[in-house]
């Protein structure tokens, strides 16, 4: 059984969610700022907060990833 969203990230992790429309899709950056079942709420660094509910939308920020900033 998959783990749920709230047993793979904690507030405060560094996240990407992935965007999709008519062909198009982007990863954006953003940050774990708490849980709501089902899902949990992503800040982005633009201040817009999204709601996240589908582990293929969500990944962690790898650490070479934050250190290449």
């Amino acid at each position: 059984m998959a783990k749920r969203l709230s047993e793979q990230y904690r507030s405060g992790d560094e996240v990407e969610i992935l965007f999709e429309q008519a062909g198009w899709s982007e990863w954006l950056r953003g940050a774990v700022v708490g849980f709501q079942s089902p899902g949990l709420w992503v800040r982005l660094p633009t201040g817009s907060m999204w709601f996240v509910t589908n582990t293929r939308r969500i990944r962690h920020v790898t650490q070479s990833e934050l250190d290449k900033e």
